[in-house]
Order: structure tokens, then sequence, then C-alpha cells
């Protein structure tokens, strides 16, 4: 008869130790999957001239990471465009926009990206979100008619290409004067920033500037406006751009997001505040509002079929 063999005593215990030690390794990993960290949230805006608005953005950042548990991190990139091209790639969760920028991507994208909020301006004597046409006196120019009459071709500065209140704002004042092609009738140029297109005009180097009338208040304020420059034309009712999510993001995600900055100037006033002094525009504000798409199809109405103008922009 044939006696089964067996292992010996130390290969028995060796054998079982492999057996628990893959046991526990197994319950690890499955309890490692279920412990998974939740997929970050990128939150990202665009910078304006040298400020990338990441001081602003980062309060928020980490204010949203820890009463959400989602972790948030803040992006900027260089250019309206490049922020526009990341949501095009999915490499956007949320952004903060600028109205071009928004209007833009809608038009290109539609349906990309959902208007969640934008802010709400307290309402005192001081000048709203919008854009104005100034001149130097040295110009001889006090209306919009004298644009329109004039025989000799001006020198116009704005803002830069992705500006709203200094550049597409002046343009669609101007075209609604029948001034259509900018470049047709001036020498345009970009300023960089409103703060050196109001400055060219002070000085008398440029005979026209589109900016953001904030930039008017200051120039009243510390620079002797009336003594210098002329306010052509304004328009004060630009809606600001909005806080979005792309389309994908869980709608869980976004509706704990959303009731966070909803009352963020509550919860955290340090944050909310910080946070606005990043854009001169929400300097102003005094709390987060939901907005929709529908919110901008008013200003939309200004382009008309003026395609050239959306030409421009893009």
């Amino acid at each position: 008869m044939r006696v089964a063999s067996f292992p010996a005593a130390s290969e028995f215990y060796q054998m079982k130790k492999i057996q628990f030690l893959s046991i526990v390794f197994l319950c690890s990993t499955v309890a490692g999957m279920a412990q998974k960290p939740k997929d970050t949230l990128r939150l990202a805006t665009y910078t304006y001239a040298v400020n990338n608005r990441l001081d602003n953005l980062r309060p928020l950042a980490a204010h949203l990471g820890r009463v959400t548990g989602y972790p948030v991190i803040a992006v900027s990139y260089p250019t309206v465009k490049a922020l526009l091209d990341a949501i095009a790639h999915d490499s956007v969760d949320i952004a903060v926009m600028n109205t071009l920028g928004y209007l833009v991507l809608q038009k290109n994208n539609p349906g990309i990206v959902k208007p969640m909020l934008n802010l709400q301006l307290r309402r005192k004597d001081v000048t709203d979100y919008g854009a104005c046409i100034v001149a130097s006196k040295k110009s001889n120019i006090s209306s919009l008619s004298d644009i329109k009459n004039t025989q000799k071709k001006r020198s116009l500065a704005l803002v830069g290409s992705s500006s709203t209140s200094g550049n597409l704002v002046p343009r669609l004042i101007l075209n609604s004067n029948g001034i259509v092609s900018a470049e047709a009738n001036f020498d345009v140029y970009y300023a960089g920033t409103h703060q050196k297109a109001m400055e060219d005009v002070l000085t008398g180097k440029t005979d026209l500037a589109g900016c953001g009338c904030a930039e008017v208040d200051s120039a009243k304020a510390k620079n002797n406006f009336e003594d210098k420059a002329v306010l052509v034309a304004a328009y004060n009712d630009i809606p600001l751009g909005p806080v979005v999510y792309r389309k994908g993001v869980s709608k869980k995600i976004i509706k704990r997001v959303s009731r966070e900055l909803s009352q963020l100037h509550i919860n955290n006033p340090a944050v909310f505040r910080n946070f606005c002094a990043g854009w001169t525009e929400f300097k102003e504000a005094v709390m987060f509002k939901p907005v929709n798409d529908r919110h901008y199809d008013a200003f939309r109405a200004m382009f008309g079929n003026n395609e050239s103008i959306w030409k421009l922009i893009e």
C-alpha cells in the first residue's frame, strides 16, 4: 500500500504564512480602493497683465476643499484664449471667466460649460461694470459724431484682444454709431492694461481710448481727468463674467460648490473679499448670485449679425 506523503511541518507553516499574507494583501487592496481620494477639482482663471490672480484663487480653493471634502487646486492660464483651450480639452472643472471669453466659448463650443454664479454688485454712487470711450482734449473730440465725421485718421488705444470692457464693448459702441470697423477708421493698438490706455489719453499719446469705466473714476480722483480728457461715450450694463462648470462634472459636486459660494460672504468674508480683490469689476461685489445663460442674451443682441466683430474677438 502506498503511503501519502505530507509536507514537513516547516513547509506547512510556510504555506499557511503565504496564504495569510495573500489574504491580508487582498483585504488591504480592497480597503485602499474604498478609501481612494476623490478626484481633484481644478478651479481656474486667466492672467491679467502680470496678475495671475492665484493669490486670490488659492484661499478660495482651500476653503472649498475644506467645506466640501473635494480636493480643489487653483490654476491660472496666461491668457483668456489659453483658458478657453483648457476648458475645451476638459482640463478645467470650474472656471472664473470674463464676459467676452464666456461668449466666445459658448459660440464656438455651445454647452461645453454651464454658468453657475456671478457677482451681485453694491448699488451706490460708483460706476457699475461698464466700458467707456474717452478722448484727449488735444484731439478736439467731444462726441461720437465728432469721431464719425472726422476726416483725419485718429489713434485709438484699446486694452487687449480678450478684454470685455477694454475691447469688445468700445467696438460695440462704435459699431452702434455706424463705425463698423475700428481698424478701417483708426490707428488701433493695444495698450495692455486699462491704466495704460487711460494714461495714453491723459498724456496725449493717443486721441482716443476704450477702457473700463472704473478707470475713468480713478483718473477723476487722482489725475485731473477733466483738465486732460473728455468722456465721449459709456455703456454701464455689462453682465459680469460667470463662474462656470464643465458639463461632465458631477451634479452633486456642483450643487455643493454652488451652495458654498452663495454663502461665502457670510461664512468666510475674508476669503470672499480677497477673491473679489483680484478683479477690478468685482471690487464692489457683495455676494455671489445664481446666473444662467439667458442672462447674457440681451448683451449678445448687441452683436446683431455683425460677424466681423465676432471674428475680431475670437
